[in-house]
């Protein structure tokens, strides 16, 4: 259910009464002078007003280009003329500020600017003080009143109006920083995160080591990383094609992801070789966690399209010393890993 403009400018009964105080408007026989500037002065004199209020900003070329590309002269016209018959009637209620509120939304919203937005006001006021007929004018208290309550109705207009214009900007500036912020996170992702698996990318992993290794050292708890390679994969890119390959990538990375912990990184590494970090794992604990993973691969086939896969996995476990930089700890498990390569595949081996 959408928001009225009263109640996101904040414009309850109280408000509303503030705002008529405050220019002047809330002194008893205003109404009636409100249906006075309607008799004598806006009613007889409309298209006059109308069509010098529009010749005054059709010279200025803002006012030109809003027209040109969100509306039509008549249009404008036919607008302000429905404007003008509604000024100073039933100015006490919630739905005149209502609709003063919608024109500068609406101004906001196609581009006008705020201040040839106020200096219209200005140009209406001396239009309408123009029109004050000859009667009234002889009439000295009568002309007093009368401009009086033109001064202070267009004020009320403006200030409602620059009300919801600076609400509508402020909204829309909003909606964009939030778009901005959303793309701005979609593009870090975009930038940390391996487009194929969806696992962490090379570069982003060993960012997340150096932060892991460093908290290890710090609160002098334990870390393991852990290395993984799949077992004759250019094997399955050869003999069904880099498509399956894909899927075969895509698979094993969700089976890896269920076998680890809830906290631990699982990173591709590069090609078909995986990197795990985990934090408050000593290097048993880091052996069952591969143990765990190798068997998720390898005790359940692959589907890709028609063709079924047996696919396994070889995993080597280090784990952090004091001394250790990103480099070496990973050296220690490709080690590791490659141990379990030479020992027949489909094997998880710990750092000697």
């Amino acid at each position: 259910m959408d928001v009225s403009l009263c109640d996101r400018c904040g414009f309850d009964a109280n408000a509303i009464a503030e705002r008529l105080a405050l220019v002047g408007l809330n002194r008893p026989g205003m109404d009636g002078q409100g249906r006075a500037l309607q008799d004598h002065v806006i009613r007889p004199n409309t298209d006059d007003i109308v069509d010098r209020l529009y010749n005054s900003f059709a010279r200025i070329e803002e006012f030109s280009r809003v027209v040109d590309e969100h509306s039509s002269a008549e249009r404008i016209r036919e607008r302000q003329k429905r404007y003008l018959h509604g000024l100073g009637i039933d100015f006490e209620g919630r739905r005149y500020f209502e609709e003063r509120l919608r024109i500068g939304s609406v101004h906001q919203c196609v581009g006008v600017s705020q201040s040839l937005y106020q200096c219209t006001f200005q140009v209406l006021q001396n239009l309408l003080i123009e029109h004050i007929p000859q009667e009234i004018r002889d009439d000295e208290a009568a002309f007093a009143e009368m401009l009086q309550f033109i001064l202070k109705i267009t004020a009320l207009d403006m200030s409602l109006a620059v009300e919801s214009y600076c609400t509508a900007r402020v909204s829309r500036l909003k909606k964009t920083i939030e778009s901005e912020r959303g793309e701005t996170s979609r593009l870090r992702k975009i930038a940390v995160t391996d487009s194929l698996t969806n696992l962490h990318n090379h570069s982003y992993s060993r960012h997340c080591l150096a932060a892991a290794l460093q908290e290890a050292n710090s609160d002098e708890s334990p870390l393991c990383v852990v290395m993984a390679d799949l077992d004759h994969f250019k094997d399955i890119n050869d003999a069904y094609g880099h498509l399956v390959g894909d899927d075969v990538l895509r698979m094993t990375a969700g089976r890896l992801t269920a076998g680890a912990r809830g906290d631990d990184a699982v990173c591709r590494y590069g090609g078909e070789e995986f990197l795990f970090i985990l934090q408050n794992a000593d290097l048993a604990g880091g052996m069952e966690v591969a143990e765990r993973v190798r068997a998720r691969i390898s005790d359940d086939v692959m589907h890709s399209g028609d063709m079924t896969l047996t696919v396994s996995i070889s995993l080597g476990v280090a784990q952090a010393r004091e001394s250790d930089t990103v480099n070496s700890l990973i050296e220690r498990a490709d080690a590791a890993l490659y141990a379990a390569k030479r020992a027949g595949r489909n094997c998880v081996r710990a750092e000697n």
